[in-house]
């Protein structure tokens, strides 16, 4: 078996309540930290207050959007892995001009795994 990818610090950005609450938890059986906020606005303060390796944000928010936070958080924090967990189709990752990787609603526990490992391994290489 192979060791399991570095322990990454995720930050979740969805308004539902108990969704995010959820998406945590199972980051954390994961062995990765997590942190949840149900706003664009509380991920920006809680950004300068720590660090984080994945942003997963839902794209419709409250407020300012989640594409908007992914492209502040682009141009602010370049290494930053950005994640859009949204039902919404994978056209809208194509007109952005930045790399986000898409993770369609509803996901489960292995499409999960998989993305993040995937952006571990490029956190890491």
């Amino acid at each position: 078996m192979s060791a399991s990818p570095p322990l990454s610090r995720i930050l979740v950005v969805e308004d539902n309540v108990d969704s995010n609450e959820m998406l945590c938890e199972l980051l954390r059986t994961l062995d990765h930290a997590a942190d949840g906020v149900t706003s664009a606005e509380d991920a920006l303060g809680l950004l300068k207050q720590r660090e984080f390796d994945i942003l997963i944000t839902d794209i419709s928010l409250p407020g300012m959007s989640g594409i908007d936070l992914a492209k502040r958080l682009a141009r602010e924090k370049p290494a930053m892995k950005l994640i859009f967990a949204s039902g919404y189709g994978l056209e809208i990752a194509k007109n952005l001009e930045f790399p986000v990787t898409m993770l369609p609603k509803p996901f489960d526990f292995l499409q999960l795994e998989a993305v993040l490992n995937k952006l571990i391994q490029e956190l890491h290489s």
